[in-house]
């Protein structure tokens, strides 16, 4: 064969075999059920939200009596004390939660990477309330923070440290949101230990080695070597968590009803409240895309900050 002759066979297109197509064609079967649930329950809410964000409709009428309002939804919330509670309110629910979540998972993801025994029991009881149903956990903390003396959380303080003015928890404005963010940390804490621990037991022996001939503490190893070795996995888990802040609700509504006085309010909780309970899905849609909009853009700042601190 000659060079033109081999040149022209390397140029031609390679047919797929039939097998080859009965392969992709199996696996984008499988895909299908997964696609069309995305588009449904996914990006169609999404779109819906979007539209409905700009008209104003009681879905009790007829989908004929929607009216297009513009940014009337958006000028509203200007006004809306909910709503201005809600963004101050998550705000600072975020910035309590992730971070000491993110710390004690870290800390806690160290130690049972230490540990020798008692591994495995360990594991299973920091893991144990994130499996746990919402609605219960939030059952259980409403009766141990009862916020009078016949609570067994006040019952402790009263009689054991002789404190005579108990807190009311979650029916005082001043500790209702220090009480959900409390409950949160305990209940996902251990969702990220097992994250963290996971990427933890992948790292090189070989680094901590060299940094044990080098004279470096347990502290030192851990500050120096573990932790900058572990940026990916502790920004995904930030991200990660910062999303789940936003999004928080169940023991929201559950516990406080968005109350004291809008003390615990949330976007999500007031979305909820517009739409279920004063039918009102084009203002509620309103919110459900600023909602949107500040996740995206924590998002986007989180992943410039990480591109900063990898390079």
């Amino acid at each position: 064969m000659s060079v033109k002759q081999r040149t022209e066979t390397l140029a031609r297109p390679v047919r797929r075999s039939v097998r080859t197509l009965r392969e992709e064609r199996a696996a984008y079967a499988f895909l299908l059920p997964s696609i069309i649930g995305t588009a449904a329950f996914v990006l169609l809410p999404i779109l819906m939200s979007l539209i409905l964000g700009f008209t104003s409709w009681n879905p009790v009428k007829s989908i004929s009596e929607i009216q297009f309002s513009g940014l009337e939804n958006f000028k509203t919330m200007l006004g809306d004390e909910r709503v201005k509670a809600a963004i101050v309110n998550n705000i600072k629910y975020t910035i309590t939660y992730v971070p000491i979540t993110i710390i004690l998972a870290t800390i806690f993801a160290a130690l049972l990477n230490k540990l020798v025994y008692g591994k495995v029991p360990l594991r299973m009881m920091i893991f144990m309330p994130y499996i746990c149903s919402l609605v219960s956990v939030a059952v259980v903390w409403t009766v141990l923070f009862y916020p009078t003396e016949a609570g067994p959380v006040n019952a402790i303080l009263h009689n054991v440290f002789g404190v005579e003015d108990v807190p009311k928890w979650f029916t005082s404005s001043k500790y209702a949101m220090a009480g959900i963010i409390a409950m949160s940390i305990w209940h996902d804490v251990g969702y990220y230990t097992i994250i963290i621990l996971a990427n933890m037991q992948g790292l090189s022996q070989d680094v901590y080695e060299a940094a044990s001939i080098d004279g470096a503490s347990r502290f030192q190893s851990f500050t120096r070597v573990t932790v900058p070795m572990l940026k990916p996995t502790l920004f995904f888990c930030v991200t990660l968590a910062t999303i789940n802040s936003f999004k928080v609700f169940d023991q929201i509504n559950i516990i406080t009803e968005g109350g004291p006085r809008f003390a615990t309010t949330v976007l999500v909780q007031a979305i909820y409240y517009y739409a279920f309970k004063e039918f009102k899905f084009g203002y509620a849609s309103a919110i459900a895309v600023v909602l949107f909009v500040l996740v995206f853009a924590v998002t986007l700042i989180l992943q410039k900050i990480e591109k900063k601190f990898s390079d």
